[in-house]
């Protein structure tokens, strides 16, 4: 199974870390800074929803061999109450493993341990060239 990923610059932009990733399931987290804010001081929606794509897709690759690429192609948020703090921690994992399609779930919590968001998504699993 792949266990590395080339790096990225979405997610380094979001400063995402991978505390754990294995066998289907994964936690990330961000550390809040300033540019991820709205104007009501909270954390934007779409982080959120990166968030959860993210490590979702965290818990895809786990999945994955070496000759398999993913790429999302359906996601759900549904935002639980407004996100603040210092950092968010999403945990996710997945509900269905097909041969071409994944689904998984991904929870997110604040710095102090409340939900914030819940969300699903829906990976296409493709066999790649290199």
């Amino acid at each position: 199974m792949v266990k590395e990923y080339q790096n990225n610059p979405f997610r380094n932009l979001l400063k995402v870390k991978e505390i754990n990733v294995s066998d289907g399931a994964a936690e990330v987290r961000i550390d809040l800074f300033p540019d991820l804010f709205n104007f009501s001081g909270n954390v934007h929606g779409g982080v959120l929803a990166s968030l959860i794509d993210i490590s979702i897709g965290s818990a895809v690759r786990s999945t994955l061999y070496e000759n398999q690429r993913s790429s999302t192609v359906e996601l759900k948020i549904n935002y639980i109450k407004p996100a603040n703090g210092a950092f968010l921690l999403a945990k996710s994992s997945l509900s269905h493993r097909g041969t071409t399609l994944v689904v998984g779930t991904s929870e997110i919590f604040n710095d102090q341990n409340q939900l914030v968001a819940i969300g699903t998504a829906t990976f296409f699993i493709k066999e790649s060239a290199c």
